[in-house]
């Protein structure tokens, strides 16, 4: 077994462990929209917590380190000067520092009312429009239409 063949197994691990938390996170944020039951989407938020947290950012993070590794290791590939391999960095940087984060922000919002909520007793109105607000799931469609494209790029090497 190759370093190459290592290092593409682990990639495809990482990935798959990536694409595993947006699925699951996408899954739970558009089950949570479709339901009227205000328990339900708490019980769905947390879902897409727990997914975020254990599959989307050791996902992500696994890819972009061994990415990186393995182009640093790559002596034929300049990845400013060759235009597919900046554009999978441009992508990734995106998913990282804009859209991760805006998922992270709606989702926590929703788990510290609903955390208040549950000691209270009551479903406060600042609850209810965190319940109702589609900005994580906008984040979460946008970086799953993103992966495919990411993984295209990097497959295919153009």
């Amino acid at each position: 077994m190759s370093e190459d063949d290592i290092f593409r197994f682990l990639t495809a691990l990482a990935a798959m462990t990536f694409g595993g938390g947006v699925a699951a996170l996408t899954l739970a944020l558009t089950r949570a929209w479709q339901t009227d039951d205000a328990l339900e989407r708490d019980v769905l938020f947390r879902s897409a917590d727990r997914a975020h947290t254990r599959l989307l950012l050791p996902g992500i993070i696994a890819t972009g380190v061994v990415g990186a590794i393995w182009g640093i290791r790559a002596e034929a590939v300049d990845p400013i000067e060759t235009g597919w391999l900046l554009a999978v960095e441009v992508l990734y940087l995106v998913s990282l520092f804009v859209l991760v984060p805006g998922m992270f922000a709606g989702i926590r919002r929703v788990r510290l009312l609903s955390l208040q909520a549950r000691k209270t007793g009551e479903l406060s109105d600042e609850l209810t429009d965190a319940l109702n607000d589609r900005g994580p799931l906008v984040f979460a469609v946008l970086m799953a239409l993103m992966l495919p494209v990411q993984i295209l790029l990097v497959t295919l090497q153009p």
